[in-house]
This record gives structure tokens, C-alpha cells and sequence, in this order.
């Protein structure tokens, strides 16, 4: 007889399932994933306008600082330039946004829309930079920062009144007088120097008036009229009354001349018409850009 405790286990012991006794599922297997086609020889060639796309991106990201954080420059805040910089600086940088986010979208869904309003936003871009530099068929006195709109502001006295303050306050005028102190007349009219030094800060030279430095000059013996021509006028609008206005007095030497305004309005108009010129050519870049990319895309989709 053999052990009563063993023959238990052995009876309650399950009996192992061997491989052959399983049976097979009736449930189908799952459908293989589906490969991602590999890209075109299009969309390949695509990745470096793609490239190009970003890299032009950047100087819309940099100007943009440039706009948002510049204050006072040059008294120009006195003609209300602080909203049109924060508009035109949050604009390019919502286009630098929109253009590297067209730029990423590859659906075919999303390509047409993109693309509009990509164009959109250059022409508006575009129109802006043309209003700028003062070619725009539609400019007027009503949009800010174009030439006529700063000729209207500067030719308004009470707002000159701010903006001849402003120039003084900014010791333009001393700091020419400590540059050309030891220069002789010769010397110092052979100097070039800015739009406001040399419309503010020195009589006219049609004046006659006898050198001493720059911001004193000693009255015409003869009160004739010399025409000849000189670094003191150029570039700014002379007229004979100004000899009349100019005083060696610090605090008024040229400040209420034509010329000086003629100056003032010059530098600001040189800075606005490169922002408008640096509008123009990137709206026309990235038009081209943009243009293509889409082009091949939907030509790859198709």
C-alpha cells in the first residue's frame, strides 16, 4: 500500500497542457499599420525654401524688438511716433509668427488657407513700406510717418515749440562746438555733418557770416547775398529770412530757422523711408517664398 497523503496530491494535481492541445484563436489578427509614403522628390526639394522661409524670419523678429522697445529717439516721440512704432513692431512680429507657422503646415486641408492669409498680411505689409517712402498713389496727411503727415506735424508751431525744446535739451549744438573747436573755417566748412547740426545748430552760408566756431559767427560786412554752396546746406530748405533769425545766443542760435526744421524733418524722414524701403523688399521675398512653397506642395499632393 502506498502512502494515502501522496496518492491525494497526485490525484489533485492538475495535468499539465501540453503545446499541441491549445487551441488556436478564432478571433482575426489585427490589419498591419499602414507605412508613411516617404516624401517626394518635391517635397524634398522644398525643405530648403523651408530653410530660407525661418532664416528671412529673423530680421521681421529683430526689427520688431527695434520698434517695441526704442523710446524718444531723436525728439520724434513729440510727433506721435510711439503708437506707430508699437503698431508697426507688434505687427511684424505677429508676421513672424504666421510665417513660421505656414511654413510647418504641411495637411493639404490647411495649405489654401495659410497661404491667403499669408498674402493678406504681405500686401498690407507692402502698402504700409509704400506709404513710407512717400510713393503711395493714396498718401495723404492722415497716415503717420509718411512725408506729407510729417510735414503737416512739423509745420505746426506749437508742436515745433516741444520739438526745438527737445533739440536744444539734447546738446546736439555743444557737442559739435567741442568736436570742431580747434578747426578753421576752411576746415569746418569742409566737414559734413548731420541734417540738424547743420540747420540748427549754423547759420545758412548764403548768410556771409564770419566763422568764429559753430555756434558763433560773426555778421556779413557787406550785406550781400553769398550763394556759394557748403556742408552747412546741404540737404535742408534755406531761406533768407533765417539770416535774419540766427542769433549766437545758446539757447537760439538757428532753432527757429527754416532750416532747422527742414533738418529735423529729414532725419526722420531717412529713418522711416528705411523702415518702408526694409517693408517693401521683405514683403516681396517672402511673397516669392511663399508663392513657391505652396506651389510645390499642391503640386506634390496632386
Amino acid at each position: 500500500m502506498g502512502d494515502p497523503i501522496s496518492n491525494t496530491t497526485l490525484a489533485q494535481s492538475p495535468t499539465p497542457l501540453l503545446p499541441n492541445t491549445i487551441k488556436p484563436s478564432h478571433f482575426p489578427s489585427p490589419p498591419p499599420l499602414p507605412l508613411r509614403p516617404p516624401p517626394s522628390k518635391i517635397q524634398k526639394a522644398l525643405h530648403p525654401v523651408s530653410i530660407i522661409s525661418y532664416i528671412l524670419s529673423l530680421p521681421l523678429i529683430a526689427t520688431s524688438i527695434w520698434l517695441l522697445y526704442t523710446r524718444d529717439y531723436g525728439c520724434e516721440d513729440l510727433l506721435r511716433m510711439p503708437r506707430l512704432r508699437f503698431g508697426m513692431g507688434l505687427g511684424l512680429l505677429m508676421l513672424f509668427l504666421l510665417s513660421n507657422a505656414v511654413v510647418s503646415i504641411t495637411s493639404r486641408r490647411l495649405l489654401l488657407p495659410g497661404f491667403l492669409l499669408m498674402v493678406v498680411s504681405l500686401i498690407i505689409m507692402f502698402t504700409v513700406g509704400l506709404a513710407l517712402v512717400g510713393n503711395y498713389k493714396m498718401e495723404n496727411r492722415g497716415v503717420p510717418a509718411s512725408p506729407l503727415w510729417l510735414q503737416n506735424r512739423v509745420g505746426n508751431e506749437d508742436v515745433w515749440i516741444n520739438i526745438k525744446t527737445c533739440i536744444f535739451q539734447s546738446d546736439i549744438c555743444t557737442d559739435l562746438t567741442s568736436r570742431t573747436v580747434q578747426l578753421n573755417s576752411v576746415e569746418f566748412s569742409m566737414n559734413r555733418f548731420s541734417p540738424i547740426e547743420s540747420g540748427c545748430c549754423t547759420p545758412p552760408v548764403l548768410c556771409g557770416m564770419g566763422y568764429v566756431n559753430a555756434t558763433y559767427w560773426e555778421p556779413p560786412q557787406n550785406k550781400g547775398v553769398n550763394n556759394s554752396k557748403s556742408s552747412s546746406d546741404s540737404g535742408t530748405q534755406v531761406t533768407p529770412e533765417d539770416c535774419n533769425i540766427w542769433s549766437n545766443v545758446p539757447n537760439q542760435l538757428c532753432y527757429n530757422c527754416q532750416s532747422c526744421k527742414s533738418g529735423f524733418l529729414k532725419t526722420i524722414e531717412q529713418r522711416w523711408t528705411r523702415v518702408g524701403v526694409f517693408l517693401i523688399v521683405m514683403a516681396v521675398i517672402f511673397f516669392v517664398v511663399h508663392v513657391i512653397r505652396f506651389l510645390g506642395l499642391m503640386l506634390a499632393h496632386h
